[in-house]
């Protein structure tokens, strides 16, 4: 179920991408071009050849520019005057035998039909769509001229159901861990276990502790039980981790971390400190990690 799940996220995030690039493409519709006008392009659409264009089109063309450019420079400065288009130079051809640069300068010099920025009116339309262009892209964004909104939709829908089967396999391989616990006998690796466990090892060291007054055996007792805790149960705790998620969520695990970490500091200060020789220190922070036991205990209890 997951590895679809993830099948299925990333052909949406594919899907989704490549829908989101036709966001700003408009098809050109012969039927009714109105609706495209005083749309602006984003990037030229259409080219032609100067030298084997159809001299009709390109003066159809040369009005529609002449319009656009004065309607350009009024918006720049309503104060100027318009400026007459330039009319180009007829340059006489040469004969001669195409070769590689020639076929390739002939390729470059084709120029757009419509220019970046330029306004779509429908004389302009026209001319693309005889000019065999499909789409063109404009500035502005509409959902009702978007095409491929509903593939971008499914995208969405794809990503948000992968998510979701996801989720749910987590979910349940939690809980079929959870179960198989509950089912088996208690093991040390259950973090309600280690932690009776911790809790039996340092009662037992109290007891020691009452029942002696020497002081190398006191000594001796924290060296033995405490390090039994860091070696064994600290480690199992901590590696409970995502059965202790799955049942207190995340911010109740990480506040039974933060009453376990203090507790756990202290008992490594009194480690510490019986290594040294220094017994009452290390008993003080024996007492000091008490009352963070206690709410260790509580807050694995939920």
């Amino acid at each position: 179920m997951r590895i679809f799940a993830y099948i299925l996220i990333t052909v949406s995030v594919i899907v989704g991408t490549l829908a989101s690039s036709t966001a700003y493409l408009v098809k050109l519709d012969k039927s009714n071009p109105q609706d495209l006008t005083n749309l602006r392009l984003g990037s030229p659409a259409g080219v032609y050849d100067p030298e084997t264009v159809d001299p009709e089109f390109k003066n159809r063309l040369d009005i529609i520019r002449a319009e656009l450019d004065a309607e350009g420079a009024k918006e720049a400065n309503p104060l100027k005057p318009a400026t007459p288009p330039r009319a180009s130079t007829d340059i006489p051809a040469v004969e001669s035998a195409e070769t590689g640069e020639s076929v390739l300068q002939s390729r470059e010099a084709r120029i757009p039909i419509a220019r970046s920025g330029d306004r779509l009116t429908n004389e302009l339309v026209e001319l693309l769509i005889e000019s065999n262009v499909a789409y063109v892209k404009v500035t502005e964004f509409s959902i009702t001229r978007w095409n491929y909104a509903w593939l971008f939709g499914l995208s969405c829908l794809g990503l948000l159901l992968g998510a979701f089967m996801v989720r749910r396999a987590v979910q349940n391989q939690l809980k079929n861990t959870d179960l198989a616990r509950n089912t088996e006998t208690v093991q040390a690796t259950d973090a309600a276990s280690v932690f009776a466990r911790l809790s039996g090892r340092l009662n037992q060291l109290a007891s020691e502790l009452e029942q002696s007054q020497d002081e190398e055996i006191r000594l001796a007792a924290i060296l033995l039980h405490v390090g039994e805790i860091q070696r064994d149960d600290v480690p199992a705790f901590v590696s409970d981790k995502p059965a202790l998620v799955n049942r207190l969520s995340l911010s109740g695990y990480a506040e039974l971390m933060d009453s376990f970490a203090a507790m756990e500091r202290q008992l490594n200060r009194a480690w510490s400190a019986a290594a040294d020789s220094h017994l009452p220190e290390s008993e003080a922070c024996l007492r000091n990690a008490q009352p963070l036991l206690v709410e260790t205990l509580k807050r694995l209890k939920g």
